[in-house]
């Protein structure tokens, strides 16, 4: 039977494991004087509000990063630390304000294919702005969500500089989701008999749903999935309740993706950074397949930071003398030091 500890709450963590553990960062720091406010059309009804800050001291046309968020309603300026060293060193960044989010129109739906959708207008928009941005040297910078989604564009546009990718998963379209989803039912207590059940019955459902299947192939395969969860220890509400979650967009699009095909297909310099401490992405699955992914990728790095969490935040002591993850995301110092140290050598060619 299964542990009776936090089942709500591994309800949802098990189900949308991937990608949209959300990363809470605050309010985004006020904008200063080199900063823009900028517009980017995506699609009809979705306009991103987002600000451009070039560094009073770039040489223009300046090279540029654009960052992406995590998984959850996203602002932009969530990484000040990071921005701060590069537009220390001249390098421009480019962030915004998820659909439906901020000032940013739209309605709020944190699937894949928007996000996609988005972060492909907002690369768009830095390339044409090539009166200050030097569109030969824009490189890209996600975590987690965006993490999966950089390497997309990459993939697409051989004129991307570089990538940045920190905790993002990788795996094989469908066995991604499903692998990770085995290990937090796992680790919360359900039997392994039970838990293969519950593996294969999602599978099939999840399948036939994003395939095409017919109703009542879908309808069967949902029901199947609800009667494994309950034969391994869980209540029928919460069962239904699961198998809802899993048939959300949201989470329907994580199983859909295909992070390892994607990821073999760039040929930019990739940096990708995975948490030791990470309870979102498993390292332990990600980063084997991230490197059977760039094998042949003649300029690629993988890196396991230590006595981080899946926000890439430091471990600090507390003032009640704990130690716990406290700061914006990617604040944890050596993170910072590792990214600073590599992507400007992609971006200013003068960097050694």
């Amino acid at each position: 039977m299964i542990a009776k500890r936090r089942p709500l709450a591994f309800a949802a963590s098990a189900l949308c494991v991937l990608l949209v553990g959300p990363v809470r960062a605050g309010h985004a720091p006020a904008s200063t004087s080199a900063s823009q406010s900028v517009w980017i059309k995506s699609e009809l009804g979705v306009v991103l509000a987002g600000e451009l800050f070039i560094p009073p001291a770039a040489k223009a046309p300046a090279p540029a990063v654009l960052l992406l968020g995590g998984g959850g309603a996203s602002p932009h300026g969530i990484y000040p630390l990071l921005e701060a060293k590069f537009h220390a060193k001249g390098i421009a960044t480019l962030s915004f304000d998820k659909r439906g989010v901020g000032k940013s129109t739209g309605t709020f739906i944190d699937a894949m294919e928007p996000m996609t959708r988005d972060a492909r207008a907002a690369l768009a928009y830095l390339k044409s702005r090539h009166d200050i941005i030097n569109t030969n040297r824009i490189a890209i910078l996600g975590l987690s969500q965006g993490g999966v989604i950089a390497p997309a564009l990459a993939a697409d546009d051989p004129a991307v500089a570089a990538i940045v990718m920190l905790a993002a998963p990788a795996g094989q379209r469908g066995v991604m989701f499903l692998d990770a989803m085995r290990v937090k039912m796992t680790a919360a207590g359900m039997e392994v008999k039970a838990t293969e059940r519950v593996i294969r019955a999602t599978g099939r459902y999840l399948d036939a749903l994003t395939n095409g299947g017919s109703q009542e192939m879908i309808a069967a395969d949902r029901a199947g999935v609800v009667r494994a969860f309950v034969a391994g220890g869980w209540k029928q509400t919460l069962a239904e309740g699961a198998v809802k979650t899993l048939s959300e967009p949201a989470t329907t699009s994580l199983y859909t993706v295909a992070a390892s095909d994607v990821l073999s297909r760039v040929r930019a310099p990739v940096l990708a950074i995975y948490a030791a401490d990470d309870t979102v992405v498993s390292s332990a699955l990600s980063i084997p397949e991230a490197r059977r992914a760039l094998i042949k990728n003649g300029d690629a790095k993988i890196v396991e930071m230590p006595d981080v969490e899946h926000g890439f935040k430091p471990l600090v002591s507390t003032t009640e003398g704990k130690k716990d993850y406290q700061g914006w995301p990617i604040s944890d110092p050596a993170t910072l030091s590792l990214i600073d140290g590599w992507l400007p050598r992609h971006l200013l060619p003068a960097v050694k």
